[in-house]
């Protein structure tokens, strides 16, 4: 008999791994996926993983097979080599190799392929099933029931958005609280919370494609994270795979579009010869790069974010990964963020003396350790794109032509550059997953033992009226 149940809204990498956490911590929570694809397929093409998140691999036992569908095999320092690139003579600028170089990469599609083959009840996992809305009632036991867009429902004692950007479950949630914002009389509050169901444009924008690699070109690429960084653009490549694909990205920063509302589709797809008319006059591996890419051309992405929320839970639901903080992707780790979410929140649900009756505390526990920390790495992320297309500041002087020519920025001032790279990544150092792991469960049979003292007090008192 399950002590309560967990519905999981997105069979997503994120959505995957919350379960296989429940799995292995939680095994007698009972858990059921919801997805509305009618088969399961990941978007996007290259992820790579670092340490925080590969420790969260290793616990869920799932390291040795990751290790042999990984980009780079089973040699974690990759280090990450930062060209100033948007010239004909190129040149190198800056390496990270420290430990904070170790990457792992991976094709997403091959990674879901790993999580779901972990799941001991696929059974589990449901197709077709668009969320609509849920309904939470008042009682603290009392079961929700989720809505579907073909007309069915389920009920849970815990509803878990892990539904993407667009998250339907954050817009339910969030229209929930800002109509309790208006009953209360606070409108500018409810007003507020409404701001935080819609996703806001980044201002960049990333063409993504893949490339066979080969003997010629395998060798041109090698084995590390290649940032060609040029004025307001720039190109990311690294093996995935086992080597046998290059992942590409071209990176387009307008901060003055910030916060705008983005004209035409999130997601297209334009021509190779557009890629290469935009990178016109780089440095000869960055043109290459762009040639190996095929007929069938790049796939355009307007990045867009998730606004920073007050709160990741209400009752006894929740948000996790890009449902919770969707984020730029230049320090390569918003899915490893919404593995922290899944594997905080998995490990918590699984400890003793957390029952049906006492859900939202560690749910509270889940929002207060997670999302100082998630929502710090997506300002982080936004910075470290901005220093990648030289956006900062101290470079407002130096135009794309300028740049171009070689005369600018100066390598004192690419040495800046790099001192602030390294800085708004630092967050990692000295941090770890299992340390805020510790702290969160701490925290909660702190607060578990306050709440059983205070129910304790409560019938002593009623006993004695």
């Amino acid at each position: 008999m399950p002590k309560f149940t967990v519905a999981i809204i997105g069979a997503g990498l994120g959505g995957l791994l919350f379960a296989l956490t429940l799995q292995k911590f939680a095994p007698d929570v009972e858990f059921h996926i919801y997805e509305s694809a009618a088969q399961l397929s990941e978007i996007g093409a290259g992820v790579n993983f670092q340490p925080r998140t590969w420790f969260i691999i290793r616990e869920l036992g799932l390291d040795q097979e990751l290790l042999q569908i990984a980009g780079n095999g089973e040699r974690p320092n990759m280090a990450m080599v930062y060209r100033k690139a948007d010239q004909k003579e190129g040149y190198t600028f800056h390496i990270t190799r420290d430990d904070e170089a170790e990457n792992w990469t991976f094709h997403r599609a091959e990674l879901q392929k790993v999580f779901l083959n972990n799941l001991h009840a696929p059974e589990r996992i449901h197709l077709g099933k668009r969320f609509v809305s849920y309904t939470q009632p008042d009682a603290s036991t009392g079961q929700i029931e989720v809505q579907f867009q073909d007309g069915s429902t389920a009920v849970c004692d815990l509803l878990v958005g892990a539904d993407g950007i667009k998250s339907g479950v954050r817009g339910a949630m969030y229209t929930h609280l800002a109509e309790q914002a208006r009953n209360r009389g606070e409108e500018d509050k409810a007003l507020l919370l409404k701001s935080c169901i819609p996703a806001s444009f980044s201002g960049v924008v990333v063409y993504r494609a893949l490339v066979k690699l080969d003997r010629t070109n395998g060798a041109l690429h090698g084995s590390n994270l290649l940032m060609y960084c040029g004025k307001d653009k720039h190109v990311v490549a690294f093996p995935i795979a086992q080597g046998r694909l290059l992942n590409i990205a071209s990176v387009v920063t307008n901060p003055a579009l910030s916060g705008t509302i983005y004209e035409g589709p999130w997601r297209s797809r334009v021509s190779r010869e557009e890629l290469i008319e935009m990178h016109k006059g780089w440095e000869p591996a960055v043109e290459g790069i762009l040639k190996d890419v095929d007929e069938s051309g790049w796939s355009k992405w307007a990045i867009h974010a998730v606004n920073q929320l007050p709160t990741f839970v209400d009752g006894r639901v929740a948000l996790l990964g890009d449902a919770a903080h969707a984020m730029t992707p230049h320090q390569g780790v918003g899915a490893g963020q919404g593995f922290e979410d899944a594997y905080v929140l998995g490990r918590l649900l699984g400890q003793p003396g957390v029952a049906l009756g006492n859900i939202p505390v560690p749910l509270k526990m889940y929002d207060e350790i997670r999302r100082p920390v998630a929502q710090n790495v997506a300002a982080r992320s936004l910075k470290s794109g901005q220093l990648h297309s030289f956006i900062a500041p101290e470079l407002d002087a130096i135009s794309p032509n300028l740049s171009a020519s070689g005369n600018g920025p100066t390598k004192e001032q690419l040495g800046l550059v790099a001192e602030m790279i390294e800085r708004v990544k630092d967050w990692r150092k000295g941090t770890t997953v299992e340390k805020d792991c510790q702290a969160a469960i701490q925290k909660l049979h702190e607060e578990l033992g306050q709440t059983s003292l205070a129910l304790d007090t409560e019938t002593a008192v009623s006993s004695h009226v």
